[in-house]
């Protein structure tokens, strides 16, 4: 995610991300990467240390900016799953900046067992700086926990959704309608939820 660096480092993950969807990932050697990218071999792995490593760019700065997105909803009022959700729209805007490396992703590495092996890390760590971050802010633990899980599902319902469709407009509007989706669904099940013990006793069934 995110925009490619127009230097010898974005050129060759472009090119790998090119070639795996054109050819398939594992038909893709480290040369051809290298020379549609107009650099040698040596040069790739300065930078990578495998075809794996030029798919997917460092996460370090992206986890540091979600969360302080999170904490500063939180300040602003944002109950839970609406602080974990503006994290999703600030990944969305993220991603947003090169659309074309945001299909490549979602077309290429789920059909790589090892590339979506490690897709799912760096989605359990967006998910875990988001849980860390509401709690860090004074938020239950389980809140916390299920704010951020809901909301990475809100980005992989949507990405998923946008992928398949190209006629469905910008992505960050994608996981703004998505989001909008999860919260009337998250309001709906507790309405339905009974709260009170006379509740629940005229939810059961007759004879329990």
């Amino acid at each position: 995610m995110g925009r490619w660096e127009p230097n010898a480092r974005g050129r060759l993950a472009r090119a790998a991300l090119v070639l795996s969807a054109e050819k398939g990932y594992d038909a893709t050697t480290v040369a051809e990467i290298a020379a549609a990218a107009g650099v040698t071999e040596r040069t790739f792995y300065r930078y990578f240390a495998d075809k794996a490593d030029a798919i997917f760019p460092d996460n370090t700065g992206l986890l540091v900016r979600l969360s302080a997105v999170v904490t500063d909803a939180v300040d602003a009022g944002h109950n839970p799953l609406d602080a974990a959700l503006t994290a999703v729209q600030e990944l969305a805007m993220y991603a947003s900046q090169e659309p074309e490396r945001t299909r490549l992703n979602a077309q290429v590495i789920p059909a790589v067992p090892a590339l979506a092996g490690r897709e799912l890390l760096r989605q359990r760590q967006i998910a875990d700086a988001v849980s860390q971050a509401l709690s860090h802010s004074g938020v239950p633990a389980l809140d916390a926990q299920l704010a951020a899980e809901t909301a990475l599902g809100v980005w992989r319902v949507a990405v998923a959704e946008w992928a398949r469709d190209a006629q469905k407009g910008a992505l960050t509007d994608v996981v703004a309608s998505t989001a909008d989706a999860a919260r009337s669904q998250t309001s709906r099940v507790r309405l339905r939820s009974p709260t009170t013990s006379s509740d629940v006793a005229e939810a059961r069934p007759a004879g329990q």
